[in-house]
């Protein structure tokens, strides 16, 4: 059933265009819940336990999936090259230099450096992959930039003092995190092609990924049995679990399933509307009350989509 679905999917029709816009959409909402859900695990245990434990068991979860649903493990030569490519440089790269550009200067210039993705990325799809943007499409996706940019910028830092080579170091490592998830959604639109389920695809990336973070994690001599620290507290599995299925299984499913059957640059785009996508969540977790700036930020946004949608 799923296989016959799947391979009725003609990219370029209208319908699955919007299909890979919505997809796009889920992927911003699934990653707003694994943000939080992560980052009350990290809490508890740790971020570094949290980023090496969600790796092998959203793994899990996909081969399981796949298996049931597909099944079929063939794949061209160069299709896995590109998709392994885009787990390294994506998820594993590209996060690490987003994590320690946090580190040095604070989570909202690193969102800022990182919402110029989505057009570094469509400048890459123009130039590799001739895809082009019309007028309405190259509005819309402004709109939602400053949208989000608009939100982002809103709340100072925790620790504004930050040392003059920390902040350049922070700035390029933020900058490079921006240019690796554009690389990394690039290469991955070039592994899926017209063939390549993106489920399959997904895993493809997830493990190449695994097998970059976990042994680096050994050279660093930074893991710290993270299982025993699990085991230890029940509570924080269960949010890293939620997590995983949130984030690493449905949140990068549906990313490859946007970047595969809609303009690369208008799916990254979708995908970065996150800290307008948080706000709820962080009305309900954390008990903030939203202000008018960053309610105008989301409503940028939202247009920002809406044209994106009908164009």
């Amino acid at each position: 059933m799923y296989t016959e679905w799947h391979e009725k999917l003609e990219v370029g029709d209208s319908l699955v265009q919007l299909l890979g816009e919505m997809a796009a959409m889920g992927t911003a909402i699934c990653w707003s819940f694994s943000s939080v859900l992560f980052a009350v695990a990290s809490k508890r245990v740790g971020p570094l336990v949290i980023n090496l434990l969600r790796l092998p068991l959203a793994i899990f979860l996909l081969m399981a999936t796949y298996t049931i649903l597909q099944g079929k493990f063939a794949i061209a030569f160069h299709s896995a090259m590109y998709l392994a490519l885009s787990g390294v440089i994506g998820l594993a790269i590209g996060d690490t230099f987003l994590f320690n550009s946090m580190v040095m200067v604070g989570a909202r210039l690193s969102m800022l450096l990182l919402s110029l993705s989505p057009p570094i990325t469509a400048l890459l799809a123009y130039i590799f992959l001739g895809e082009v943007l019309n007028w309405l499409d190259i509005l819309g996706i402004l709109i939602t930039l400053i949208g989000v940019i608009w939100v982002v910028l809103e709340r100072p830092e925790k620790n504004p003092v930050i040392q003059k080579q920390l902040m350049w170091k922070g700035v390029v490592l933020g900058f490079l995190s921006a240019l690796a998830q554009a690389v990394g959604l690039l290469w991955a639109k070039m592994g899926l092609g017209p063939n390549v389920d993106p489920l399959y695809g997904t895993l493809i990336r997830m493990s190449s990924a695994a097998l970059i973070l976990w042994p680096m994690s050994f050279l660093l001599k930074r893991i710290k049995n993270p299982v025993k620290l699990i085991q230890a507290d029940t509570t924080a599995l269960k949010y890293l679990l939620a997590g995983v299925i949130m984030g690493p299984f449905l949140g990068v499913w549906l990313s490859l399933v946007a970047v595969k059957y809609t303009n690369t640059g208008i799916a990254a785009t979708i995908m970065s509307i996150v800290p307008v996508t948080m706000i709820p969540l962080s009305i309900k977790f954390e008990k903030e009350t939203p202000s008018l700036r960053s309610i105008a930020g989301a409503v940028i946004a939202i247009i920002g989509i809406a044209i994106l949608f009908l164009s």
